[in-house]
């Protein structure tokens, strides 16, 4: 928020001083002391690892969905402190089957497996390249039924947009979205309105899938290569 804050104050100053006719203009001096900071944590130093599969594991035609992996996620704060939490693609323009958004993500379509589940369609970032083929992608979520604030199970809720938040019910827990970066945060059950919290924790889980098998030369070793950085967002 603070680097909103200070994007603002740049390109207010800009504008005015652009603007020849103009013989005043208005300095802005914002912030904020929150009363505690938030640190996230993930188990296994962040990594999700599919192991070494074998070519036969890739269907024939279409886009191989992969059984879901989940980390350990939490979240410590030194006070009672509302987070949302957004995700920053750190392998942007490498989604195979899909062309990714302006919020660095795409949308695909599993073919025979579903997402997470259930979803036949979700929100993902891309695998990377692998000898100049993109591999594939991955579904991220904090799985909702996992997550625990100060003792308390707590619901998961969505921004679509979290520069202009406005929340809502998120069933599947996802972190990510096409048009815009979503921000995940979390209510006391049945309402709508980020809660402060301690501590949380839960799942956060991966499903990734790869590209069709004929894009792929097989005779030579495929690496997945993901990577994203999770951003604690402080709300007021």
């Amino acid at each position: 928020m603070m680097q909103k804050s200070l994007l603002a104050l740049a390109v207010i100053a800009t504008t005015a001083l652009n603007v020849q006719a103009a013989s005043n203009v208005d300095v802005k001096v914002i912030g904020r002391i929150d009363p505690g900071t938030c640190t996230p944590t993930l188990s296994g130093g962040g990594t999700i690892d599919y192991g070494t599969m074998s070519p036969s594991v890739l269907d024939a035609t279409g886009l191989t969905v992969l059984p879901e992996k989940q980390l350990d996620f939490a979240i410590a704060c030194t006070a009672p402190s509302k987070v949302a939490v957004k995700v920053v693609n750190g392998r942007p323009n490498t989604v195979a089957g899909a062309i990714e958004g302006a919020s660095g993500f795409a949308t695909i379509t599993a073919n025979s497996a579903r997402f997470f589940g259930g979803a036949t369609a979700t929100s993902v970032a891309g695998l990377g390249e692998s000898n100049g083929v993109k591999v594939g992608g991955y579904a991220i979520r904090i799985v909702p039924a996992t997550v625990i604030a100060d003792t308390n199970s707590v619901a998961s809720l969505f921004a679509p947009n979290i520069a202009s938040p406005v929340w809502a019910g998120n069933p599947t827990g996802s972190l990510l979205s096409t048009a815009a970066v979503r921000g995940t945060t979390w209510a006391a059950t049945g309402t709508t309105t980020p809660i402060a919290f301690t501590n949380l924790s839960g799942k956060l889980g991966v499903q990734a899938f790869l590209n069709e098998k004929s894009a792929f030369d097989l005779t030579n070793t495929v690496q997945l290569d993901g990577l994203s950085t999770l951003e604690l967002v402080y709300l007021p």
